[in-house]
């Protein structure tokens, strides 16, 4: 069963984006992430391993912006099931700095992820002219560059 939420003001572009992304994360949390054990923060951090080859957990959390005790135990459960091990910088004196890095099933992991996604991304397609897909494309590169610039503002209206 589909449930639409109702949009307030049909005219503004950010309500339906709101909406179809709270129904996008919830659509792949049922049917990706819950079966593959993995919740999105998860995924969100073996994708920036993946990217990055290692990090330190300040990292993580500065670009996630989860909270410490979040990536504690995430970053825990992900060593737990192997996908990431932790080791301390060998450099350094600070027995704090520790880099993470993802194993080989991690990076299995990723690939079965991307796999599914890629079956995904081919099925969407399918449904859309090359016009739309590059109108869609274009609406939101424009878009990702007005919230990068206007983050700072942004996080003035919506703090309370």
């Amino acid at each position: 069963m589909i449930v639409y939420m109702e949009i307030n003001d049909p005219t503004s572009p950010v309500e339906p984006i709101i909406y179809l992304t709270h129904r996008f994360e919830s659509i792949v949390n049922k049917y990706v992430f819950q079966p593959m054990n993995l919740s999105a923060i998860s995924v969100k951090i073996l994708k920036l391993l993946q990217e990055n080859d290692s990090m330190t957990a300040s990292a993580l959390i500065e670009i996630t912006g989860a909270t410490k005790s979040n990536m504690s135990q995430r970053l825990s459960f992900l060593e737990k099931e192997g996908y990431l091990t932790r080791t301390y910088a060998s450099d350094s004196k600070d027995r704090r700095k520790i880099f993470i890095r993802l194993t080989p099933s991690g990076k299995e992991k990723i690939a079965d992820l991307e796999k599914i996604f890629k079956k995904a991304k081919i099925s969407f397609e399918k449904k859309f002219t090359e016009k739309e897909l590059a109108q869609h494309k274009a609406f939101f590169k424009k878009l990702s560059a007005i919230l990068d610039s206007e983050e700072s503002e942004l996080e003035k209206i919506f703090k309370i």
